[in-house]
């Protein structure tokens, strides 16, 4: 009896273990840096905010439009007089005395009536302006989008690689921790057998306990950007990804910048754009300011249909109605606040006037930017040749190092030294790697090609 009991027990528990199995591969995804960038693109939750205000920019400028098209509506009025108004004539009309009034009641018990208006705009200099404004509105919207797509962009490059390099890193460390335990079991047993000095010992366990420190702040870092990344991807914290691109492959595919200042155009350029579309806004609202002091001329016409009847009979077709149409003009021309509508618009120039300086001192700040990181690119190039031939050079000391000291030509001192140089050359060399593809993405940002 228990031996079935254990058996459905285990059946049981190995069901578990295969759902659960499942469900986890379920949420596991696994990207390389271009898929990276189509997911986060598609799902990250800025930019669809920014896709939405575009949206409501469009639906904005729909309703500019609107105000200017023909506008027409139509009334229906039903009157029921619970009692007809009295009126009072003199009586002389139908020959009674001077000074007396005769009351009558004049009218049906009930009456509808029926309109339709159409309203025009014929002419209104802020309706026209407006229009235009609407299209720099919506420019601006599609404008905010592109900047967020960029940001969105350059932070999943950043990050992604981040996360890669810091990957490199561990296991970097984790070979490195692998053969720093070798070396000290090794002294350890030397000194045991009284061959060895418990200073050459002490040595090696700080490089070592050094090493796991260093271990263990890097994966609490890869752990804390691994969810940056996950965030900026539209990722469940609590889902699992796997990053497919390889630091080598970010090295030989992902580092490569060839534009020179020279290709460089600032009217691609984000920043330049969103300049450029602040001058636009006050360029407009001068124009808008300025277009206050113009006329404006609408028209309308409309057409009414009344009938009466002391029944409510008006569905029939002895029901007979009396018909009206009217046809109007108006125009408005402000005569009063002169000065004060004046003075807005000389306000509305300056204020333009400041739009068009920044315009210029952003066109030159990014100018001087790309060039400032087109030079940190090929200082970058340098220094990641420079800092991978130091790290291979450091792996080769160090290993060298580690033979001479078990045969007596080194110092523990000298084989620590080695060590601490192999764990800094290789920290160097990973920082060039992200100082690399730091600069490019923030290259391809400001180019924007």
């Amino acid at each position: 009896m228990d031996n079935s009991n254990d058996k459905k027990m285990r059946k049981l528990l190995l069901i578990i273990f295969f759902s659960s199995t499942v469900l986890a591969q379920d949420d596991l995804l696994s990207l390389s840096l271009e898929e990276a960038v189509e997911y986060g693109i598609e799902n990250n939750r800025n930019l669809k905010n920014a896709e939405r205000e575009i949206q409501m920019s469009f639906k904005e400028r729909w309703k500019t439009i609107a105000i200017g098209l023909p506008n027409v509506s139509l009334e229906l009025n039903y009157l029921n007089n619970l009692e007809l108004q009295t009126s009072l004539i003199p009586a002389e009309f139908f020959g009674g005395n001077k000074g007396d009034f005769s009351e009558i009641q004049f009218g049906t018990e009930q009456s509808a009536i029926g309109s339709v208006r159409m309203e025009q705009l014929l002419f209104d200099g802020s309706w026209l302006v407006g229009l235009e404004y609407s299209k720099i509105y919506l420019s601006g919207s599609e404008n905010f989008y592109e900047k967020t797509f960029l940001q969105v962009r350059e932070s999943i490059v950043k990050l992604y690689s981040l996360v890669v390099t810091l990957n490199e890193g561990i296991a970097l460390l984790e070979n490195n921790l692998e053969n720093f335990k070798k070396d000290l079991f090794e002294v350890t047993e030397l000194y045991e057998n009284g061959f060895e000095e418990i200073e050459n010992v002490e040595q090696i366990k700080i490089t070592l306990a050094q090493a796991e420190l260093s271990l263990l702040q890097t994966k609490k870092t890869q752990e804390n950007q691994l969810n940056l990344l996950k965030l900026i991807l539209g990722i469940n914290l609590e889902d699992n990804i796997i990053l497919t691109t390889s630091i080598n492959d970010f090295i030989a595919e992902n580092i490569i910048f060839s534009n020179s200042i020279d290709s460089f155009s600032e009217d691609q350029n984000i920043d330049v754009k969103i300049s450029q579309n602040l001058f636009d806004t006050k360029r407009i609202e001068y124009r808008l300011e300025k277009s206050k002091q113009l006329p404006k001329l609408s028209g309308f016409i409309s057409g009414t249909y009344t009938g009466y009847n002391n029944e409510f009979d008006f569905t029939s077709k002895a029901q007979n109605w009396f018909g009206s149409s009217v046809f109007g003009v108006k125009f408005e021309l402000p005569l009063t606040n002169a000065n004060k509508l004046n003075v807005s618009s000389q306000k509305a120039k300056i204020a333009m006037d400041q739009a068009a300086t920044n315009l210029e001192e952003q066109k030159e700040k990014t100018r001087a930017e790309v060039q400032q990181k087109l030079n940190d690119y090929q200082l970058a190039v340098q220094s990641l040749s420079v800092n991978e031939k130091n790290m291979r050079l450091s792996m080769s000391i160090e290993e060298k190092n580690s033979i001479k000291f078990f045969e007596g030509l080194v110092t523990s001192f000298e084989l620590r030294q080695a060590q601490l140089q192999l764990l800094d050359s290789q920290q160097k060399y990973l920082n060039s790697v992200l100082e690399i593809i730091s600069v490019k993405t923030e290259l391809e940002t400001l180019y924007n090609n």
